[in-house]
């Protein structure tokens, strides 16, 4: 059985959806975090699929869990940490649950709390979402920061949120030395604010009419304006920086969406065009077989056989 497709963003609306709880101490829609084995989920528990507003960091000290993001699919075992951006459709499915954490904030929570410190972000935010396994030290290490975390946020002090952002950096810091080391020389260099506004830009429009608020596709010229830029000159900005066209990124991201939904839920093919501004099925066809070499409906029947 397919997950079921939701609109919901905000990480505690998402508890709330699924009947699970949601604690006395979330007291706020852009910080969170829980200690999974307390929310009482019947294994095996798969979630609805959502397209999160948040980033995300879940760390399974004990359990087992595969989480589909985009077109990827991680799965996590012990002494396994995922780190998640906003704006991509997920959904996850728990079989087996010791000790986990899920720790949820966005950009704003950051910005407000500690803003010296939002580069960490934007060194990740080029690697998309990411895995990685650590040795039982470091995760010993991990889950202590986590618990700490978890301590203030249940806590009463007037400057917790403050406490925890340092402590979510040194989260992100952990991560990304153990994703690049220390030889990756995309670490040295600043992201382009450009691009970094861009990206935003592309996943916001993305997120807007998968949740029904915006049923408009833009294209290079709407994106150019919103940075004040010419076409030409937020092209070479894009490709200079990433190595795709803009035009690549929208045609990337718009099959990724595309194929998410044909794989994990039954929305019919022609509301699935229709979503995306694709009002004559011929072009969507052509279009999706064009970018994938395939058609949509043997991809999504191949899909379901596996």
């Amino acid at each position: 059985m397919k997950p079921l497709l939701t609109t919901v963003r905000k990480f505690t609306d998402s508890l709330a959806f699924m009947d699970l709880p949601v604690f006395d101490y979330i007291d706020s829609d852009d910080f969170a975090i829980v200690r999974m084995e307390q929310l009482g989920m019947e294994l095996p528990y798969q979630t609805p699929i959502f397209r999160p507003d948040h980033y995300s960091i879940i760390v399974v000290v004990e359990g087992t869990v595969t989480y589909f993001i985009g077109n990827s699919v991680f799965e996590l075992s012990q002494n396994c940490i995922l780190f998640s951006r906003p704006d991509s459709f997920l959904a996850s499915k728990w079989s087996a649950l010791g000790k986990a954490y899920t720790i949820t904030f966005s950009k704003k929570f950051l910005l407000q709390h500690w803003p010296s410190g939002i580069d960490e972000i934007q060194k990740l935010e080029n690697s998309k979402n990411c895995i990685i396994k650590l040795a039982d030290k470091m995760m010993k290490s991990f889950e202590t920061t986590c618990l700490e975390i978890y301590n203030e946020a249940i806590s009463k002090e007037p400057y917790k949120h403050e406490l925890i952002t340092n402590l979510i950096f040194n989260l992100l810091l952990l991560i990304r030395q153990e994703q690049f080391g220390n030889k990756s020389e995309d670490l040295q260099k600043k992201y382009n604010a450009y691009v970094t506004n861009f990206i935003n830009d592309i996943e916001d429009n993305f997120s807007k009419i998968a949740s029904g608020h915006s049923n408009t596709l833009l294209h290079i010229n709407d994106y150019a304006k919103k940075q004040n830029l010419n076409e030409s000159t937020l092209s070479k900005i894009v490709s200079t920086a990433t190595g795709k066209s803009v035009n690549q990124w929208i045609h990337e991201k718009l099959i990724e969406d595309i194929q998410y939904l044909l794989k994990y839920t039954d929305k019919p093919m022609r509301d699935i065009a229709t979503l995306y501004g694709f009002y004559d099925l011929n072009y969507f066809y052509n279009y999706f077989k064009r970018h994938t070499q395939n058609a949509p409906g043997t991809f999504r029947r191949d899909f379901s056989l596996m």
